[in-house]
């Protein structure tokens, strides 16, 4: 186990032996946080990156099913092409991190990486092989189906395909898509995927782009439900804070790296959460993607910036 989860599993524990002093509910059903995902009033949303890898292989059926287990909202799944056209889970542009064979995913059949085993967490040649196989993108959603909300990250152009397994499979509804374009970028305007599913701008802070809250409008006619915003700086993120807040949509922040928030990463967040995932909801953030999903949740729940909390009624 790494020192983040390590830590971060202690301070799951206290916190959340803060919140057990009502009895359990039933997570809530994924139409009703389909619906919340248009309620910037709502709950702070927690999102599983590549799933909740802490006790699974991440991109994993398993990772998905832990997810679900700990009452987060939304896992994220990255997906990619195999060389006979199907879609299947997979960060990297290799199978050779995660998995105990080597070579790209484009070169690969289905077969060959169904028949691969996945490492232990977030993979590395030191990880223990498991007993997960990649899944496809099908099988995924079928673990999802009715119970968590699922946010796909296309890592190659695989946006037509996954727009008819989406009609096909009748599941759009719970599906969050995003890409990361400008407004007048054609690739958003020829895509039915992000008409169909909910739709989310990744806005990302480049030089010459201009002001946070000029970009904006320019997605209206797409009826996002909530943007995400990649920052290196604060001032960014904070010039625009007001755009965003005045929107009526959410904001998506990630945790990850130093890179994607200014340094409000879940490692400093576990040391110090009021200075880092607080901070964020403070300044409206509302969906916040995490690799200490469980952390975070204890966290929201002992501020009461969530209602769907573990062994608890409500507020």
């Amino acid at each position: 186990m790494t020192s983040l989860s390590r830590l971060g599993a202690a301070i799951a524990l206290v916190l959340l032996a803060a919140c057990m002093t009502r009895p359990a509910r039933d997570p809530a059903p994924v139409a009703a946080l389909a619906a919340e995902l248009k309620n910037t009033r709502g709950d702070v949303l927690v999102i599983g990156h590549r799933g909740c890898w802490e006790t699974a292989p991440e991109n994993s059926l398993a990772a998905i099913e832990a997810c679900i287990a700990l009452g987060v909202d939304m896992v994220e799944l990255d997906v990619q092409r195999s060389a006979d056209g199907a879609l299947v889970l997979m960060h990297d542009l290799t199978v050779d991190r995660t998995t105990n064979s080597r070579g790209a995913v484009a070169d690969l059949s289905a077969a060959q990486i169904a028949g691969m085993r996945l490492r232990a967490g977030a993979g590395g040649a030191d990880r223990p092989l498991t007993d997960q196989a990649p899944p496809s993108l099908r099988q995924a959603l079928e673990a999802a189906r009715g119970r968590i909300l699922v946010n796909i990250d296309a890592k190659a152009d695989v946006y037509a395909d996954v727009s008819s397994l989406l009609v096909n499979m009748g599941m759009a509804d719970q599906v969050l898509m995003k890409m990361p374009a400008a407004p007048n970028d054609p690739r958003l305007r020829a895509s039915p995927l992000m008409r169909q599913a909910h739709f989310m701008p990744v806005i990302v802070e480049r030089v010459g782009h201009g002001p946070l809250a000029d970009l904006l409008p320019g997605y209206d006619d797409m009826a996002p439900v909530a943007y995400e915003i990649v920052f290196e700086n604060r001032p960014y993120f904070e010039a625009g804070a007001a755009a965003l807040r005045a929107s009526g949509r959410r904001v998506w922040v990630n945790t990850l790296q130093p890179f994607h928030a200014a340094g409000h990463t879940d490692a400093a967040a576990l040391a110090d959460p009021d200075a880092h995932w607080g901070r964020l909801v403070s300044e409206g953030v509302s969906m916040i993607q995490t690799d200490a999903p469980g952390a975070l949740i204890a966290y929201l729940c002992a501020r009461r910036y969530r209602t769907r909390c573990p062994n608890q009624a409500g507020p």
